[in-house]
């Protein structure tokens, strides 16, 4: 029976507060959810283009990064969900999470990549203590058998997207349209409004199981520090081991292979302990983990290669409109929000009926979509213009995507707590947030396989050529140096070549020159790689300084004029650059450089599409391959619906 009326603070009722056909408790898990996830998507909208666009990463490099750091966010409720199991209790380690999230968004605001990488780990750690125990949270709202279980978590799931559309509306507009620092700063207010709602509506959801800090977490260990104290420190610690795994991301695969080896195996015997059911129900949640990181590797592609090929190659003119390309993003939650509810009824109605198909069929039908969402880039491609596909193709591959996802993710959430044991709860749901862990690191290499003119940088081999590196054997100092374009003494040889590419090429642009004398100029401005001395001539810093500055006079007295000025910046000649295509010497600067557009939009857009369309059918034959062994795994979760 429920109560009409709000228990009083810190009492643990024996049944749920509720005043709809949910405990209200729901609501408030809900809404703190939701900005919790306004603020991670708000990082993930931005962070590749962020990555390309402001720190100049090239597109595998950017996605690495971004497999790595999103990696990162989902293995770390694995020892997030065992700390709150263990020491720190549900609402302790959420008001911790929320907390240090915030933060990690502040600090992205330095503008450079060590600040990034900084305020990377603290999201890392927050997300940590905050994803696996709130869902944790909405599963013990329920009893076991409660059929509103699935339907609640549905809900739930409205709200995770809800939050994701607001962050891939407004951040992403913000950020691309009045800079990114103003992107991440809005995420990380979102982030703050998360915790105070959480906190404020403590008493709705103060019947959980879990909630209070345990008796663990109280014991004293060194003097007046007790267990709790001791992994905050712990937990400021496990930011620099952050930074160390984004940077140094070469070993990710290896830590996390190994991490989810050793928690299927903890898990299988945890199960075993408990009899042979629970056993054969962990084998199961192990195997269903397994096909999640399918799934996300390729669902993933969102943040990275998708958001790219919109930005590339797809016609994002919407009635005179240009829609940024991180907004593309918003199609998937907007979707959830338009098709969750539906298919929380009609889970309800299928059981009713008995038709609701089983877990495993669920997953293969999700696949299947998400399959079908990447194949549709191949009509996509019949319809291009200028090598831009209509917006409409991935308005349907998000359909699909999402239509896939409901099939699969709400349904994990509410699988989990329904296979594990009681007491290992919320070790479980970090277990499955560690098979999100992997699919986003391999998102990334993934996605690193569209990456567009890395392999023909002429400047890469001298990438760990540095200044600074550099005037260790020379006359010179730090401060006979001008800072160049935002550039420290520690830009390389290559990036002052791509600058002085960029000078040359903008003036023999504005003074209408042939391709023929804008490539002298260029011969004369920039640095031979073999005679890098000249490098270290600080004159020559000067004097480019200078040429970028007339640039930017120049053109900000045609925007004052309201002339039509040649708008290309220095980020974007560096991906459309002049790469030896075959020009008559005499042809114009504007004319090769249009050409050039073309040539790359080209390559681009089909080599995008072929890396989506083997997706696409990688995945159909691994959704037939559940399909086909569904009956085993049914078995094996002895009655879980």
């Amino acid at each position: 029976m429920a109560l009409n009326k709000k228990s009083k603070l810190g009492s643990r009722p024996d049944v749920d507060i509720q005043t709809t056909g949910h405990p209200d408790g729901l609501f408030v898990l809900f809404f703190s959810e939701m900005w919790e996830r306004f603020c991670y998507y708000g990082m993930r909208v931005l962070l590749t283009l962020y990555l390309v666009k402001s720190l100049m990463k090239g597109d595998a490099e950017a996605s690495i990064i971004y497999g790595s750091y999103t990696a990162l966010v989902y293995a770390a409720p694995v020892l997030g969900g065992k700390l709150a199991d263990k020491f720190l209790g549900y609402r302790l380690a959420i008001l911790m999470g929320a907390i240090f999230m915030a933060i990690g968004e502040f600090l992205i605001l330095g503008g450079n990549e060590y600040w990034l990488i900084v305020g990377m780990g603290a999201i890392i750690v927050g997300n940590g203590y905050f994803k696996a125990n709130i869902s944790t949270i909405v599963g013990k709202l329920y009893r076991d058998d409660d059929p509103r279980r699935d339907s609640g978590f549905t809900i739930f799931y409205i709200g995770i997207n809800m939050g994701a559309l607001l962050a891939t509306t407004l951040v992403a507009y913000v950020g691309e349209t009045y800079g990114f620092k103003y992107g991440f700063g809005l995420a990380g207010i979102g982030m703050l409004a998360g915790f105070f709602i959480f906190w404020f509506g403590r008493h709705r959801y103060a019947h959980a199981e879990g909630l209070e800090v345990r008796p663990e977490g109280r014991k004293k260990i060194i003097g007046p520090f007790n267990m709790v104290h001791l992994i905050i420190l712990g937990t400021l610690a496990f930011i620099p081991l952050c930074f160390l795994l984004i940077s140094q991301n070469q070993i990710m695969m290896y830590l996390l292979l190994g991490v989810f080896v050793i928690v299927g195996f903890q898990l299988i015997a945890a199960g075993a302990k408990e009899g042979g059911v629970w056993k054969d129900r962990m084998i199961a949640l192990v195997i269903m983990m397994l096909i999640n990181v399918v799934f996300w590797a390729c669902f993933e592609q969102a943040g990275t290669s998708l958001t790219l090929f919109a930005d590339r190659n797809v016609d994002r003119n919407v009635m005179g409109w240009l829609m940024p390309a991180s907004m593309t993003q918003f199609f998937n939650p907007a979707f959830i929000i338009i098709f969750g509810s539906i298919f929380s009824v009609m889970w309800v109605k299928l059981t009713k009926i008995g038709k609701n198909p089983s877990i495993p069929m669920k997953f293969s039908l999700g696949i299947l979509q998400l399959g079908l969402g990447f194949l549709v880039t191949i009509i996509g491609l019949q319809m291009e213009s200028a090598f831009k596909v209509p917006l409409l193709t991935l308005v349907i591959l998000y359909l699909l995507h999402t239509t896939g996802e409901l099939f699969l993710s709400p349904i994990g959430l509410s699988m989990v707590t329904k296979l594990s044991p009681k007491n290992i709860a919320g070790t479980a749901m970090g277990g499955w947030f560690l098979s999100f862990a992997m699919a986003n690191f391999l998102a990334g290499q993934i996605a690193g396989l569209t990456g567009a003119k890395e392999e023909d940088d002429p400047y890469k081999k001298v990438k760990e050529i540095t200044i600074s590196k550099a005037l260790e054997s020379s006359e010179y100092t730090f401060e006979d140096w001008v800072k160049l374009d935002g550039f420290a003494p520690n830009i390389n040889l290559g990036e002052y070549n791509k600058v002085a590419d960029w000078v040359a090429f903008r003036v023999a642009k504005q003074e209408d020159l042939a391709i023929g004398h804008f490539m002298e100029l260029r011969e004369e401005i920039m640095i031979d790689l073999d005679n890098q001395d000249d490098w270290l001539n600080p004159d020559r810093w000067t004097a480019l300084n200078e040429a970028i500055l007339d640039i930017r006079k120049s053109d900000s007295i045609a925007k004052a004029n309201d002339a039509v000025i040649p708008n290309i910046d220095f980020k974007s000649y560096v991906y459309y650059r002049f790469n030896g295509v075959d020009y008559d010497l005499s042809t114009r600067m504007d004319e090769v450089y249009q050409a050039q557009i073309l040539h790359i939009n080209e390559v681009s857009l089909k080599k995008y599409v072929k890396v989506f369309s083997v997706l696409g059918y990688v995945l159909l034959g691994v959704s037939v391959l559940i399909a086909l062994f569904t009956k085993p795994l049914n078995k094996l979760m002895h009655g879980v619906k």
